[in-house]
């Protein structure tokens, strides 16, 4: 046993290794990488659990090791190949404790798509109050959001990417379709990744129909948000948040929704602190995201791609190409669960332009076809 004084941060020197697969350096490399984080992460700070199964011909014994700390910084060192094995050596800065949050000093930006949050239950809003919750909350979210300065924000209000509110976050596939209805929306939005969300509750308690004004009510909010790839629809992470409004809690027209009056009420100043922590709590996990981009155009080994100098690229930044094997995965019931990617060239960006760049391979390997709408992901 041991006990790990407090630190604020503490540098370690870790070694990866991975197998290099029909000679995908580059792929190696990030699993060595990922590896080498993982194994400084869980030498900082561990928390392991063991159970034993005792059966009469056999023992079973299942562990599973969790870390509290987070990479701060990480710096390559060096890398060697030996046989069919490549390591890397990273100096790594990390952080430990509960307060511990993702360090993100990348150059680079993510946009973020926010849609409409609808209601699972739209009979708890009166028919007196304004209509279109769902589309005011999209517009002040990407506007909360926005203030942060971290993320390039969209919103599209009316989009709803689930099946139906109660099923959320099981997205929306068009019939007939192979793309989820997340993957549409970055594509035409142009974003990495879509903040969406249910009003799990909308409540009031202490309603008289009778009276003509609000009183003694009080309305519970529950909202669950989610952030989705915008490549494949996958859900990412997903979060409650929870106030209660007490007072003059109905949804009127006046003072209007998003001006300082508004905010200063008693449904406003509930409301405003739960999107608040909403958009709080997407800007840290969005900007901490990986920058992808799809390739738009291709004429031989040049290429356009949809990120250009509002994400940070410059001219000399280096992707990596990935593709999807064709064979999708299937769940044991047939569902789709996804599909295999993997990193089959590196590109160079050539040209940089504010919504747009220009990019090249320049050791094309043989047999690779590569099309519009395939995804490159920032080194």
């Amino acid at each position: 046993m041991f006990a790990a004084l407090p630190s604020n941060a503490n540098e370690l020197v870790v070694e990866g290794t991975a197998l290099i697969k029909n000679g995908d350096l580059g792929q190696a490399r990030e699993q060595a990488t990922r590896r080498a984080l993982a194994q400084a992460s869980e030498m900082k700070s561990a928390h392991v659990s063991a159970a034993s199964i005792v059966q009469p011909d056999a023992v079973y014994d299942t562990v599973q090791v969790k870390s509290s700390a987070c990479t701060e910084n990480a710096e390559q060192l060096s890398e060697r190949v030996t046989g069919n094995e490549l390591t890397v050596v990273l100096r790594v800065s990390l952080r430990d404790g509960p307060e511990c949050k993702p360090a993100c000093r990348g150059a680079y930006t993510n946009k973020l798509l926010v849609t409409g949050f609808a209601m699972e239950f739209p009979d708890q809003k009166l028919a007196s109050e304004l209509p279109r919750l769902s589309h005011l909350t999209a517009g002040e979210l990407a506007r909360k959001i926005r203030q942060n300065r971290r993320l390039l924000v969209d919103f599209k209000g009316d989009a709803f990417p689930y099946l139906a509110p109660a099923r959320a976050p099981e997205p929306y596939v068009p019939p007939n379709g192979t793309e989820t209805f997340f993957a549409t929306l970055g594509k035409n939005h142009r974003a990495q990744y879509v903040l969406s969300g249910i009003y799990r509750d909308f409540g009031i308690k202490g309603f008289l129909p009778f009276l003509q004004m609000p009183f003694r009510e009080t309305r519970r909010i529950e909202i669950e948000a989610f952030i989705h790839d915008a490549i494949t629809g996958e859900m990412l992470v997903r979060k409650n948040f929870v106030r209660e409004a007490k007072g003059s809690v109905r949804l009127n027209s006046s003072p209007s929704v998003g001006s300082e009056a508004f905010y200063r009420g008693d449904l406003g100043t509930a409301w405003g602190s739960a999107l608040e922590e909403i958009a709080a709590w997407a800007d840290t996990e969005a900007a901490c995201l990986p920058l992808s981009s799809r390739i738009i155009s291709v004429t031989g080994t040049t290429m356009h791609i949809d990120s250009g100098a509002e994400s940070g690229l410059s001219v000399g930044d280096t992707l990596n190409l990935h593709t999807w094997k064709e064979s999708a995965v299937l769940g044991m019931n047939g569902a789709f669960l996804g599909q295999e990617k993997r990193i089959r060239a590196t590109a160079s960006i050539r040209a940089v332009y504010p919504k747009f760049s220009v990019i090249e391979i320049s050791d094309f390997p043989k047999g690779l076809v590569v099309k519009p709408g395939d995804i490159l992901y920032v080194n």
